[in-house]
């Protein structure tokens, strides 16, 4: 088959290039592209294209459509996928999906809506309003409304604080994304990495001393572990709930013993995952990217 691997930098991953590998091994003709590269042509019919020529793949696998692009970048891009969609070629993961999780609101909403448990959240464009949950919640935690690592998470214990870092995000006339911070057994979370519908690995992240962030780029040690079936369960109920084929999902309980969900990466990377592990969710995305092919994207 020939599969395309759409990225936004000729910068690779590990986990991307491992996959790229793996989709070689397995006797697929590979298509790196840049997301940047793809034209659409709407003009009795559509397609999209690369300079001259027609893109027209067996199946696509999106692994990255950049971390710092502009709104109308992102949407050109999340375009894209939707174009490959409506010509009939299988997208993992597809644009919807894609967008709710790439949205930490929506992706809220959603899990939300299907009973998963979530950390009381608050989306707004008000410092009043922040500051009148950070009094009711104590410590909480800003975010962006994008992206992932951990990059650009704050804590805040007290109003103080919760002042300065909501004004900071308005100031940049970006909306504050809070959520009550949820103390963690152990200093610690689970990555779970679900493909199709099972678990494929999960490993343990514990948080370096006097740190709160459990992320692999932040510092965080990766160890072996395994789930409960709570976990498990709630892990898989996550992805679909969001409609994804694959994702990464953090889960942790709380001081108090009760699960709570995260975070929902649609674009995991697994090195961290892997080394801890021994198991390669790469060779899972790729049977399951071929299954699809196969059945034309219908699961």
């Amino acid at each position: 088959m020939k599969i395309a691997v759409i990225v936004s930098s000729t910068r690779l991953s590990w986990s991307t290039r491992r996959l790229i590998a793996v989709l070689r091994s397995r006797g697929h003709h590979v298509l790196l592209i840049n997301a940047s590269d793809v034209a659409l042509v709407a003009d009795k019919g559509f397609e999209a294209r690369i300079g001259p020529h027609r893109l027209d793949p067996d199946a696509v696998i999106v692994r990255s459509l950049g971390m710092n692009t502009s709104l109308e970048q992102f949407l050109s891009r999340l375009t894209v996928l939707a174009f490959l969609e409506e010509m009939g070629i299988p997208v993992i993961n597809p644009w919807l999906p894609t967008l709710i999780a790439r949205t930490k609101m929506l992706t809220t909403l959603f899990l939300a809506k299907a009973g998963i448990p979530v950390p009381p959240t608050l989306l707004t464009e008000s410092l009043g309003v922040t500051l009148h949950y950070v009094r009711e919640w104590g410590s909480v935690v800003f975010k962006p409304l994008t992206g992932s690592l951990g990059l650009g998470a704050f804590k805040a214990d007290d109003i103080d604080t919760a002042y300065h870092v909501a004004s900071m995000f308005l100031s940049f006339s970006r909306p504050v994304y809070m959520q009550a911070f949820i103390p963690k057994s152990g200093n610690s979370d689970k990555r779970v990495f679900v493909v199709g519908d099972s678990v494929v690995a999960a490993a343990r992240r514990v948080a370096p001393p006097g740190e709160w962030k459990t992320n692999v780029a932040r510092g965080g040690k990766v160890e072996p572990t395994t789930l409960d079936e709570e976990e498990e369960r709630i892990a898989v109920k996550a992805v679909k709930a969001l409609g994804l084929y694959y994702a990464g999902v953090d889960i942790a309980r709380g001081t108090d013993d009760k699960l709570v969900v995260f975070e929902v990466n649609a674009m995991p990377n697994w090195r961290g995952l892997y080394r801890a592990t021994g198991v390669d969710p790469a060779e899972h995305i790729a049977r399951l990217l071929e299954g699809l092919a196969k059945r034309g994207g219908e699961e």
